[in-house]
């Protein structure tokens, strides 16, 4: 006896088998999309004919099932704009994490590659971006109802009426999604090979990201003059404190006061000195910190 799920469900979902005329299928269905999602797009357009009228006596079930056509064609174009504004956000995380791999690699080779993978990343951004907000959406409003052609207006609520409108609407409207598809079908191609360069940038430059380096900051001091002038003379009053030291050994305590007082003024004077020279020094070492940074 055979199994009830074999003869009454659906069977499971084969993989499909590669050859080369899928692949060449894929190729044309991208190129296609990409000139598509590129290009200027003229206003929709009516059906070059309209359904004939209802003959179904039934005109509620005719009414149900109009209106759940037009719901369906305005919800999907909210589902498409709402897969938009999310293939946005990963397009810009990745783009993002691209960007500072880009700017750490020193590979020739690898920049180029990450950059044609971000200008493939900002193609389908702007893509992406025809998806979000679509206009040109036929919505029912007060002229589907009312005539305003004669002078006073008249109304017209037949469920019949009302259905046809609704039914051709529908029909406009998943044009509109039709349309909306393709092109965010064009966005995630482009996503797609994004992709795909960015791992070939990455591999290619795999070894920079790892490498440390061992080079040394050189600092070039053009003021070797001035530093030169600044050592000598600190040199000269430090021969001039010893000597100093060694004449306040050899004192006597009767003039030892009159030399202090001496000396006294002399450590003014030096202390003087030792300011403007670090104040020398101090603007010597801003200019090194700025010609370093």
């Amino acid at each position: 006896m055979d199994n009830w799920q074999d003869k009454y469900l659906c069977p499971l979902i084969e993989r499909e088998k590669f050859s080369l005329k899928k692949v060449k299928k894929l190729v044309d269905d991208f190129s296609f999309l990409f000139i598509h999602s590129i290009s200027f797009h003229e206003p929709p357009k009516e059906p070059n004919e309209e359904l004939p009228d209802f003959t179904s006596e039934d005109t509620d079930m005719v009414y149900s099932v109009c209106r759940e056509f037009y719901n369906d064609a305005n919800e999907r174009i909210d589902k498409l704009e709402e897969k938009a504004i999310k293939l946005l956000s990963y397009v810009s995380a990745l783009f993002a994490f691209i960007s500072f791999a880009f700017i750490n690699t020193s590979i020739i080779l690898t920049k180029l590659i990450l950059a044609i993978s971000m200008v493939l990343l900002v193609l389908s951004m702007l893509i992406s971006f025809r998806c979000v907000n679509v206009k040109g959406r036929k919505s029912f409003f007060v002229p589907d109802v009312f005539d305003f052609e004669s002078d006073i207006p008249k109304d017209n609520f037949d469920k019949k009426v009302i259905s046809k409108k609704l039914l051709n609407s529908a029909i406009y409207n998943q044009n509109i999604g039709d349309n909306t598809a393709d092109i965010l079908k064009a966005a995630r191609y482009i996503l797609a090979l994004a992709l795909i360069v960015s791992t070939i940038g990455f591999i290619t430059g795999i070894g920079g990201y790892f490498k440390t380096s061992d080079a040394t900051t050189t600092v070039k001091i053009e003021n070797q003059v001035e530093l030169k002038d600044i050592q000598g003379r600190l040199d000269i009053m430090n021969k001039t404190l010893e000597q100093i030291s060694n004449n306040i050994n050899n004192l006597d305590n009767e003039k030892l006061q009159e030399e202090i007082n001496r000396l006294s003024n002399e450590l003014e004077l030096y202390k003087t000195n030792y300011e403007s020279l670090l104040k020398r020094l101090e603007n010597i070492e801003n200019s090194i910190n700025i010609e370093g940074n």
